[in-house]
């Protein structure tokens, strides 16, 4: 029998969907008293571009700056969309202390989150379907790819 839900793993892929999969997993960390870890996954640059890179740039302080760089632009836009989502009209919203950290990785986002999960014990994942009309699946290739992997509940919240 599973224990109860202490730790909840919000997953933002920073898209349309993201207001709702932030406020139910607020809502899911309130009611059962759990804390909330926020996560955006940032893809990893395909062999060809890191390739290209590594043959015009050839400082590998400079490369590795690039690259640093580009998870400090995700954890702005993290933190650009936690802020917009605070001061938004929305009513009722929960207290922005229900969360606990907020982390912005690199690599193939299922294999990540399902990394992170687990690294931080988490007891739930919440995230998009990232899919809508009749003609599309229940879910996106990421969220197949976690619940496919996923030894915890996964909670799909569907598009608006």
């Amino acid at each position: 029998m599973p224990g109860s839900i202490r730790r909840l793993l919000c997953c933002l892929g920073l898209r349309d969907d993201c207001h709702q999969v932030l406020s139910h997993s607020l809502c899911l960390a309130q009611a059962l008293g759990a804390e909330l870890h926020v996560l955006h996954a940032v893809k990893s640059l395909s062999d060809d571009v890191m390739n290209t890179l590594k043959a015009n740039i050839r400082q590998r302080q400079t490369l590795e700056g690039l690259m640093e760089q580009r998870l400090d632009q995700a954890r702005g836009r993290l933190d650009d969309f936690l802020d917009e989502f605070w001061t938004s009209p929305l009513s009722e919203i929960p207290s922005r202390e229900l969360i606990q950290a907020r982390a912005v990785v690199e690599g193939y986002p299922a294999a990540e989150i399902i990394r992170y999960a687990t690294r931080h014990d988490c007891d739930m994942i919440v995230m998009a379907a990232n899919k809508r009309g009749f003609a599309a699946s229940w879910a996106g290739k990421v969220t197949k790819g976690v619940v496919k992997r996923s030894s915890v509940p996964v909670v799909v919240v569907p598009p608006v």
